[in-house]
């Protein structure tokens, strides 16, 4: 969107630039329209080889007598066509160029002169006609002389149509540009599809490779799913073992203690009942000593 907005711009001020030219040209390429010698009369006329409708141009005339000559009269009728009700050529324009009426040369005399010509802004495209009429007499023979020819003084230039030419040349430049970056964006394409194409046959395998990984991964990603529900059961079950182990192993000191208090208990009175056997072991045989020791009496 971008650079269509750029080319219209472009073919804008073209245009306007062209629209503003033809008043603007100053006429430098010119060229010979007519030249004769007939019958000691010289003449060569000049103009430029193409102009735009509206132009002024520049138009000369370089008359010269090879002899004496009297009533010199040299005229040029100018003509070309225009359009009339919107039909090309139906109509048509004049102009006139009078270059000497009835003068008077000597031999070598004669005209350099230049003469501007109006072509009309409605002129139609094409050939702009001059008719030349020439008419003498040579002093030595007193004999009269005549010359007339038609000849092509200028083309007029069809205005749009030079302003297409313009504006093509320059999308044309344009256009050769697009081209030379679209081949370069294409041999960059190119290349890029080309690393593409290598980069996508590695990546064929390590799809592959990771695929399998992959399955590989959520397989073990369940048993891990698992395995960790398991531990964590385990884990809420070493809590609640742990748990009862702190209360058996409360319950198991307080048994020791009393374990340990009744022991004591037991050992002093075994040792008790011991020191009681004892003494009733030693008090019986004492008292069977003593029986057997005591006189009889008679």
């Amino acid at each position: 969107m971008e650079r269509r907005k750029i080319i219209a711009l472009s073919v804008l001020v073209t245009a306007l630039l062209l629209s503003l030219a033809p008043g603007l040209i100053a006429q430098v390429e010119t060229r010979s329209v007519l030249s004769f010698t007939e019958s000691d009369l010289r003449v060569r006329a000049y103009a430029p080889y193409q102009a735009y409708p509206g132009d002024t141009i520049e138009v000369r005339v370089d008359a010269e007598a090879l002899e004496d000559l009297d009533d010199v009269t040299i005229t040029i009728d100018i003509f070309g066509s225009k359009s009339e009700d919107g039909k090309e050529g139906y109509d048509s324009w004049e102009d006139d160029i009078g270059v000497v009426s009835g003068g008077v040369w000597d031999k070598g005399e004669g005209k350099d002169k230049r003469y501007d010509v109006d072509i009309p802004s409605d002129s139609d495209p094409g050939l702009v006609y001059g008719y030349i009429t020439a008419e003498w007499i040579t002093v030595a023979d007193a004999e009269s002389h005549t010359y007339a020819e038609s000849f092509t003084i200028t083309y007029v230039l069809n205005k749009d149509y030079e302003d297409l030419q313009e504006d093509y040349k320059d999308l044309s430049s344009k256009y050769d540009k697009l081209k030379a970056d679209f081949d370069k964006l294409t041999s960059t394409y190119n290349n890029l599809q080309a690393t593409y194409n290598s980069l996508k046959s590695d990546y064929e395998p390590l799809k592959a490779s990771y695929d399998s990984l992959n399955s590989s991964y959520q397989s073990l990603q369940t048993d891990y799913s698992d395995l960790s529900s398991a531990y964590e059961d385990l884990e809420d079950r070493l809590s609640s073992l742990d748990s009862e182990h702190k209360k058996l192993q409360t319950d198991y000191d307080g048994l020791e203690l009393e374990y340990e208090a009744t022991t004591s208990e037991l050992s002093n009175y075994k040792t008790y009942t011991y020191a009681l056997a004892v003494a009733t072991v030693i008090f019986v045989i004492t008292t069977i000593i003593f029986a057997i020791r005591r006189p009889r009496t008679v």
